[in-house]
């Protein structure tokens, strides 16, 4: 599995879990969580940031690809998910202003 399939795949599952979480929550609110995860992803603590973000994909009740198994099943494409997800909820938090 290449860089660009789990690229996409982070893709379409962060802008919806975004726009589910952003339905009740602030920008302000959003940015925290942000951090939270980077902070998961920072302490190397993979395991517990890609739990929060299965809970956040099922919550969204997001159809998820079928690739996603896949990745959920190699600790190595979990870090790299992790990260690509940190990514794209960057991007999407830079377009607010605080």
């Amino acid at each position: 599995m290449n860089n660009n399939t789990i690229n996409t795949l982070s893709g379409a599952v962060m802008l919806p879990v975004f726009n589910w979480l952003h339905s009740g929550m602030s920008i302000r609110e959003l940015r925290q969580a942000y951090r939270s995860l980077c902070q998961l992803r920072d302490e190397t603590r993979t395991g517990e940031a890609i739990s929060v973000i299965n809970f956040l994909i099922c919550a969204a009740r997001i159809e998820i690809p079928d690739v996603y198994a896949e990745v959920m099943a190699s600790p190595k494409l979990q870090a790299i998910f992790l990260n690509e997800f940190l990514a794209d909820f960057e991007d999407i938090l830079s377009e607010y202003d605080e």
